[in-house]
């Protein structure tokens, strides 16, 4: 019985890893040469997760999210982890703050 809890309490934390969300610098790109889906909704650029997946994104500072559709790809040589659009970075911060902290969970 022993072996039997000890077994399903790791798959459990196997789980809880496989979802657990992930802290990232995140910045924001300007989306006027863009097509318009990118700039009136909510989308970003991630290297982590699939396209056409969505994610919650969450401002660490002041506990602000939103929830955005992974659109694009980050640069191999980029320093920041994730990209949100113009839309959704005013959302989280003021766009004058160029960069923020921010929890990326998956959908």
């Amino acid at each position: 019985m022993r072996l039997f809890i000890l077994f399903y309490l790791s798959l459990m934390l196997l789980s809880f890893n496989k979802h657990q969300s992930n802290v990232h610098i995140a910045t924001w790109y300007d989306t006027s040469g863009c097509p318009k889906v990118h700039r009136e909704h909510s989308t970003a650029a991630y290297n982590f997760l699939p396209l056409k997946s969505r994610a919650i994104v969450i401002n660490l500072s002041n506990n602000k999210s939103d929830t955005v559709e992974i659109t694009d790809r980050m640069g191999k040589k980029s320093k920041n982890h994730i990209d949100l659009s113009k839309k959704s970075f005013g959302k989280l911060a003021n766009l004058n703050s160029g960069v923020i902290r921010v929890r990326v969970i998956p959908l």
